[in-house]
């Protein structure tokens, strides 16, 4: 009777635990200690999962905001306990947030070209002078390039 009652907890238990996510504007600490205290029901009821499936399970309920962190823990096989993670997933959302209240402007202009392929042709080459270095316009020396021969046709003053 006490087996059926252990099995239907552990049941309830695991299957909240395997669903649940992280909303994108939550806080991290709150939602990783719920799990970790989950995790630890499921134990007290003889159902140890280990370290590294519950890091995946924390890992795997947080949004794609997490992304970089998620493949930064992976790929450096970060050996630690439950908690270090949850202090490195509130350093992680503490930078994330940190960067949002910076003030970063993103701007959109609309832009009036075509895309596509037949669009290609229609475009203008810009012009560029063959044989030597072009001036700016807005510019005039001072020095006399009378007596100068021009690189590209040997002539003086060209």
């Amino acid at each position: 009777m006490y087996g059926a009652q252990s099995r239907t907890t552990r049941y309830q238990l695991s299957k909240t635990l395997f669903r649940f996510t992280l909303n994108v504007n939550a806080q991290v600490r709150p939602h990783v200690l719920k799990m970790i205290s989950l995790m630890q029901q499921l134990e007290m009821l003889g159902f140890k999962l280990g370290n590294e499936l519950s890091q995946d399970l924390i890992l795997q309920s947080l949004p794609n905001l997490f992304s970089s962190f998620i493949v930064n823990f992976n790929m450096n096989k970060m050996d630690c306990d439950l908690h270090e993670m949850l202090n490195m997933l509130i350093n992680y959302q503490n930078q994330i947030d940190y960067g949002k209240n910076q003030g970063s402007v993103l701007v959109v202009g609309k832009s009036n070209k075509k895309k596509g392929k037949w669009n290609n042709k229609s475009r203008k080459k810009s012009f560029v002078p063959k044989g030597g270095v072009a001036k700016p316009k807005d510019k005039k020396d001072g020095v006399d390039q009378s007596n100068i021969e021009c690189f590209f046709c040997k002539k003086k003053g060209n």
